[in-house]
């Protein structure tokens, strides 16, 4: 046994040892690089550029549930921490703006100060009440009033305010006003932009400031995401 062992640490069996072994480390990083680049290949064709590709698309549900599908597929375990982290904020964030649109922010902010000028005038907004096992929980505004924000946003897309160097879109959008108040809660005479006009209600409306937000964060989310060094191809 003992001549074994100085058989097998002679000088030049060690040598030999030593080149076995790091011809098999050397083979066995060759493969390992050879399939990470394999994954990160197929991440890059059947995650990452079709999401490009839909991105590049307008906004709607329908390619945010794309975008969702697509970020499931197998070969989405081949993103590091880092991608997979910037991959779900820009989904969150996508998710948060995809139903926007200029007209219905636009509407949503004119409803918002209908109701907000209904109630300086003493006008209850929320008449409807709530029932649950009939027991009024809670109060909401007629239902009907959903109509009132239809409405608005066809007046924006047809006529937006930017034009509005005669006022005649605000015109419009005060008789609008006038007729749901006298239809659904008061025949009491209220004016309408004296205190602000069309245009500061659009710019400046809590809707709108919430929506810049959730844009602004969309955008750099989306910078950053399609930033990301693995949708580079060299």
């Amino acid at each position: 046994m003992s001549k074994f062992f100085t058989w097998l640490f002679t000088y030049e069996h060690i040598f030999t040892l030593l080149t076995v072994l790091l011809s098999g480390l050397i083979s066995w990083i060759i493969s390992a690089i050879y399939f990470r680049k394999s994954n990160r290949n197929a991440l890059r064709l059947n995650v990452l550029f079709p999401m490009r590709r839909i991105i590049s698309e307008p906004r709607s549900w329908k390619n945010y549930k794309l975008l969702e599908d697509t970020s499931k597929e197998h070969d989405s375990k081949y993103l590091t921490k880092k991608e997979r982290t910037a991959l779900t904020t820009f989904l969150s964030s996508y998710k948060s703006v995809c139903s926007y649109s200029y007209s219905s922010v636009s509407a949503e902010s004119l409803f918002s100060y209908f109701c907000y000028k209904l109630e300086k005038n003493g006008i209850n907004t929320k008449p409807v009440p709530i029932e649950i096992d009939d027991e009024i929980v809670d109060y909401d505004t007629p239902s009907e009033l959903m109509y009132l924000r239809d409405d608005l946003s066809k007046i924006i897309e047809e006529r937006p305010y930017e034009i509005d160097e005669d006022g005649s879109t605000t015109d419009i959008i005060k008789t609008l006003f006038e007729a749901y108040c006298k239809e659904y809660f008061s025949n009491k005479r209220i004016d309408y932009f004296d205190d602000f006009s069309l245009e500061e209600v659009l710019k400046k409306s809590r809707v709108r400031n919430e929506w810049d937000q959730k844009l602004s964060a969309y955008k750099l989310a989306e910078k950053t995401f399609l930033g990301l060094k693995v949708f580079e191809t060299n």
